[in-house]
C-alpha cells in the first residue's frame, strides 16, 4: 500500500530524514500488519482495480481536491470508478473530485483550511509534517501552496487507502502518508520547517505531551 522506493527516494533528498529510513520502514510494517487490520487486503484489492486514467490537470488549491482527466470517462468507466470509491467509505476529510465524481465527505475540511490559511507563513519550498492527517486532504492543500515535501502520519489504514486513491493519479507529488502515531516519531528529528496537527489535540489524554 506504500511505494517504499518512491518514499525512500524523497526522504533521501533531506539530510535529517535520510537517517530515519530504516526505523521508519519497521513502523510501516507494524502499521500495515494484516493480523491487526483484517480489511487491508480488501482495501488493497479496491486500489488495484482503480482504472488507469490519463491526467490532464490537478488542482490542489480548490476547495475540492481535483483530478481532471485528459478525456471524458465513458459512462461505464465512470460508474465503475464511483463504485470502487464507495468501497473506501466513510470518507471523512474532504471534499474530493475524481474526474467529475464528487465525494461529499463527512467533514468540510476546506472550511478549516480557508480559516487558517490567512494566518500561515508561506509554505513555498517547505518540508512539512502533518500529525493526525486523516486521509491527507490538508496535505494536498499544502502541496497546492508549494510545499517541497509533506509527510502525513495517521495510524488508520483506511485513511491511507483513501490517500492512495488520489496518489495513484499523481504519483510524483512529494506527499506521503505514513501509518504511524506521533509517539513513534524520533525525538529531536529537527527535519521539518512547519508542523501541523489539526483536529487531534482534544482527543489526547495529555494535550501538553502531544504538543511537546
Amino acid at each position: 500500500m506504500i511505494n517504499l522506493t518512491t518514499l525512500h527516494g524523497d526522504l533521501e533528498k533531506h539530510r535529517h530524514l535520510k537517517s530515519w529510513i530504516p526505523e521508519l520502514t519497521k513502523h510501516i510494517e507494524v502499521g500495515l500488519c494484516p493480523k491487526r487490520y483484517g480489511d487491508l487486503a480488501q482495501w488493497q484489492a479496491t486500489l488495484d482495480k482503480l482504472p488507469t486514467v490519463e491526467i490532464a490537470t490537478t488542482n490542489f488549491r480548490s476547495h475540492n481536491i481535483e483530478l481532471n482527466a485528459a478525456a471524458n470517462l465513458s459512462e461505464r468507466d465512470r460508474g465503475h470508478l464511483e463504485e470502487l470509491l464507495r468501497e473506501l467509505h466513510p470518507w471523512r476529510k474532504g471534499p474530493f473530485n475524481f474526474f467529475g465524481i464528487h465525494i461529499d465527505t463527512e467533514w468540510r475540511s476546506d472550511w478549516k483550511w480557508e480559516r487558517i490559511l490567512p494566518h500561515l507563513s508561506s509554505l513555498q519550498g517547505r518540508t512539512i509534517l502533518d500529525v493526525g492527517c486523516g486521509n491527507g486532504y490538508h496535505g494536498w492543500r499544502m502541496i497546492g501552496e508549494g510545499a517541497r515535501l509533506v509527510l502525513g502520519i495517521d495510524p488508520n489504514p483506511l485513511f491511507l487507502a483513501q490517500f492512495n486513491a488520489v496518489k495513484k493519479y499523481t504519483p510524483a507529488s512529494p506527499f506521503h502518508l505514513l501509518p504511524m502515531k506521533a509517539e513513534q516519531l524520533p525525538r529531536n528529528l529537527n527535519a521539518f520547517d512547519t508542523v501541523f496537527s489539526m483536529g487531534v489535540l482534544y482527543h489526547r489524554r495529555s494535550p501538553f505531551d502531544h504538543l511537546m
